[in-house]
């Protein structure tokens, strides 16, 4: 399963192995102070916008690297099924954003909550 987690001043998304082999990407490290904004999305399928570039996608049932879209913009997701997701919009850098599914276990709202804390947008 992804994790978005907090490393000193560096949000990580860490991808379990087989989702590096599937996304065609290694663990992705972003500045603290880039992240825009965090939010938990219900409904992630409708939140991915553009096409895949680069990973795997089978509508619906999972969608796992980059997709581009609008003018050399990308956005990187990991999602499966139904489960909710975190939206993690970022200036600079590679990507402008991360759609990466929670756990069943795992509240979006809590995990976006202490994403953006961390980040200093609350």
């Amino acid at each position: 399963m992804a994790d978005l987690v907090v490393d000193g001043a560096q949000l990580v998304l860490h991808l379990s192995w087989l989702q590096k082999v599937v996304s065609f990407h290694a663990d992705i490290r972003v500045p603290l102070g880039a992240v825009r904004s965090v939010e938990p999305v219900d409904h992630p399928w409708l939140a991915l916008r553009g096409h895949r570039m680069a990973g795997t996608a089978l509508r619906g049932v999972a969608a796992m690297g980059t997709w581009t879209h609008g003018d050399r913009k990308y956005d990187f997701c990991v999602l499966r099924g139904q489960q909710k997701a975190v939206q993690v919009d970022i200036d600079g850098g590679r990507f402008a954003r991360f759609l990466v599914g929670v756990g069943p276990t795992q509240d979006p709202a809590a995990v976006a909550d202490r994403l953006a804390e961390a980040a200093g947008l609350k």
